[in-house]
């Protein structure tokens, strides 16, 4: 017996022990570091930005178009919701979960070479290493992800909960040695991540592309406003409808650059791209900015000072 428990010391000797009680915090960051790093978690977040845009491009129109005059509540009431609805889903999630951990009160745990043992009042478990081969570190804690794709295992071991702070660094090369950070393991040259990477080039080529046909269709729209050599009298008001193309345009070049910004090459013709893109956007900006003050107006001229006259009949 005494044998037994002088090995099991030994081993134990070098493990890493933390002491801790999850917070809503924590487990709110654990679930976004998930999100983010997790098929599903993605797939969610740009289907809600999706959303959001839309909904402020509705805004946008709707304040540009022939009755700008009413006011459009629901479309305002509707993206205030869905900004609220993005905010607060992961703190719902966390307190949710928060209230399953308390339950379980203290966690206790030791992280060696052979695996992590986790204790708390009602229950122990110790789990392999290749049970969760990923994780994320951030600011405050260390997040363990399992395999599949979605991540549904996730494991928390809060920075604070670590008694010396030399061994936090301990921790970060136990886990190093065992484990792949999130971020490395999603940019491993596989064929899967080659084919992924060429997508993004594609796609950010395109976005690019798109960005600049926004872009030209902004400059189309104040031709007539623009030219009263040309095309003399009074003209609709299409600055506002200029506008809402010119910040789709951006939106563009913005998400095609951001798509490539860790690959090399890709990054380098994409930032030449998205240049020239955002100056033929400040070209927009230098011809609609003096019609800008007639916003609510229906209708615009030419005055002979040169700047624009706001006529609403």
């Amino acid at each position: 017996m005494a044998e037994g428990q002088e090995s099991t010391d030994t081993a134990a000797a070098g493990a890493v022990e933390l002491a801790y009680r999850p917070t809503v915090a924590d487990i709110a960051a654990a679930l976004r570091a998930r999100a983010k790093h997790s098929t599903g978690g993605r797939f969610l977040r740009r289907g809600l930005i999706y959303i959001l845009v839309v909904m402020a491009v509705g805004i946008l129109l709707s304040t540009g178009g022939a009755d700008r005059h009413d006011t459009p509540w629901r479309l305002y009431l509707a993206l205030g919701g869905c900004v609220a609805f993005m905010t607060a889903v992961p703190w719902l999630q966390a307190r949710q979960v928060h209230r399953l951990s308390e339950r379980q009160g203290d966690v206790r745990a030791a992280v060696d070479d052979a695996g992590i043992r986790l204790t708390t009042a009602h229950s122990s478990a110790t789990l392999d290493w290749h049970l969760y081969p990923r994780y994320v570190e951030t600011s405050k804690l260390f997040v363990l992800l399992s395999a599949d794709r979605t991540a549904v295992g996730v494991i928390v071991l809060p920075k604070r909960g670590v008694a010396d702070p030399e061994n936090v660094e301990r921790l970060r090369a136990i886990l190093g040695r065992h484990l792949v950070r999130a971020d490395v393991a999603e940019t491993i040259g596989g064929p899967r991540t080659r084919g992924r990477a060429a997508g993004r080039g594609a796609g950010s080529i395109g976005l690019l592309l798109l960005g600049l046909l926004l872009f030209f269709f902004a400059f189309a729209a104040v031709q007539k406003a623009a030219h009263p050599d040309r095309f003399p009298g009074i003209q609709n008001n299409t600055a506002p409808i200029s506008v809402v193309l010119l910040l789709l345009g951006v939106l563009a070049v913005v998400g095609g650059w951001r798509l490539v910004r860790r690959m090399k090459v890709m990054r380098i013709v994409s930032t030449v791209l998205a240049v020239a893109a955002l100056l033929a956007g400040g070209a927009i900006v230098y011809r609609v900015g003096p019609m800008l003050h007639c916003w609510d107006s229906a209708q615009i001229a030419h005055d002979p000072a040169g700047g624009y006259v706001c006529l609403d009949f």
